[in-house]
């Protein structure tokens, strides 16, 4: 469960100025697929860095089961991002001098975990990649870079999976196949799943929704 008290993000503007680019008095998240909602500008990117730990907020607290993020350190809070966070951007942003096999076998690695050859046959074959161990991300569709990422974010069996609009660069049936393995592996494995998303068509395959709103100031 994450419970958000009284959450500010506050960004100078360049003229001297504080924008306030997120604000949340109280919300909780408990296990389940959420979906993440609201406008332009409404901070959705912002608060899903918050709770992946990439971003410390101006105030407020943030309590993920019993661990208080707002008062990790740097370490502790790259630790926990390490080893319970899966995290997909908007474009997949594999790197592009490893292949599809060294580019899982560095996440896995970065979160303490090794994988076999066969263990990411497994993984490739279950998101319908059988084969593309050696292929080079370049030579990859949109598509399958993107599951390829979705891998990448799973591997390390996270309790919180954040995904950031997953589906902006992908056609529809692509992004239809990326929602239906997203919300396979949340039901298989228990994790908090928050999608922030504008595809209305994704929105309707989420029973929890979460809306934000524009702050300013």
């Amino acid at each position: 469960m994450i419970t958000i008290k009284n959450l500010h993000c506050d960004f100078p503007d360049g003229e001297g100025k504080q924008i306030r680019a997120l604000s949340i008095p109280y919300f909780q998240f408990t296990e389940g697929a959420w979906c993440l909602t609201g406008p332009s500008g409404s901070g959705k990117t912002t608060l899903l860095h918050c709770l992946s730990g990439l971003l410390v907020p101006t105030e407020g607290q943030i309590q993920i089961d019993d661990q208080d993020m707002t008062t990790m350190t740097a370490k502790e809070r790259c630790d926990f991002r390490a080893h319970q966070v899966g995290y997909m951007f908007q474009k997949p942003l594999l790197l592009s001098y490893l292949n599809v096999a060294e580019n899982l076998q560095l996440s896995a690695k970065l979160a303490g975990k090794s994988l076999s050859h066969a263990e990411i046959e497994n993984l490739l074959e279950s998101v319908g990649l059988g084969r593309y161990e050696t292929r080079k991300v370049n030579k990859l569709s949109g598509g399958e870079a993107q599951r390829v990422s979705f891998l990448r974010a799973i591997l390390r069996k996270p309790s919180i999976f954040l995904a950031d609009e997953p589906t902006a660069s992908l056609d529809r049936p692509n992004g239809t196949l990326l929602i239906e393995q997203m919300l396979a592996y949340q039901k298989e494995s228990h994790c908090l799943l928050l999608c922030a998303t504008h595809d209305e068509a994704v929105k309707k395959r989420f029973v929890h929704q979460f809306q934000l709103q524009k702050s300013g100031k």
